[in-house]
């Protein structure tokens, strides 16, 4: 169940690595709307509108009603309520396991890091959370990156290094965006993560409704 649902939240988060297709949604989170009516608002061609409707609908976040010589699309607002719902998490009580608010108060001034932490498990959680400054479909130079890091940390070229190797960031030559699916993880690499099934799912579900309220 828990890999079925996995799985279900990477293909949602593929649908949403776009920065069109996140305006879309905004715009279906108003009324529905015709084709023709998404390509005059946001000045794209009825093929490229097309493209990015068959990535929704295949992703169960956009229905289509035909209408005359018009397809009508809507939000599926019962799916952004499915993403909302907590998911299950596998029985711990490890004594390694760690409280994610707490390493967040403990290491963090407002946006300020105090300090990298040494251990792996605590390293994640500050990652994850310095992973909330970048925006998904959105490509980012290596000088961009570490503007964003520096606003946390001096030692940016450490946290962008972490970023990549645990798979939060993917790197291509200078370039980088956040990553659309999670990445096999070995066993050790598994134990620091934790549950990471509910961290995506709450990524997933805060990033579509950023776009559902954005509106255009």
């Amino acid at each position: 169940m828990q890999g079925a649902r996995l799985e279900r939240l990477e293909t949602l988060f593929k649908s949403l690595a776009d920065p069109v297709r996140l305006r879309i949604l905004g715009l279906l989170a108003e009324r529905p709307h015709a084709g023709h009516e998404l390509a005059q608002r946001l000045a794209l061609t009825p093929p490229t509108i097309s493209h990015h409707m068959r990535r929704l609908i295949d992703a169960g976040l956009v229905a289509v009603t035909p209408q005359s010589q018009s397809r009508i699309y809507s939000l599926q607002r019962d799916v952004l309520r499915d993403l909302s719902l907590p998911t299950e998490r596998p029985l711990r009580g490890s004594d390694d396991d760690v409280d994610e608010q707490k390493v967040l108060r403990a290491y963090f001034s407002g946006p300020r890091l105090a300090q990298i932490p040494a251990s792996r498990k605590k390293r994640v959680v500050v990652l994850r959370k310095l992973l909330e400054g970048f925006t998904r479909g959105v490509v980012y130079r290596e000088r961009e990156v570490n503007d964003i890091l520096r606003r946390a940390h001096d030692d940016v070229a450490t946290l962008r290094r972490e970023l990549v190797d645990y798979g939060f960031l993917m790197r291509q030559g200078s370039e980088y965006r956040v990553a659309d699916t999670l990445p096999a993880r070995g066993s050790t690499v598994s134990q620091e993560v934790g549950d990471e099934a509910a961290w995506f799912a709450a990524l997933v579900s805060a990033a579509t409704a950023r776009a559902v309220q954005a509106g255009s």
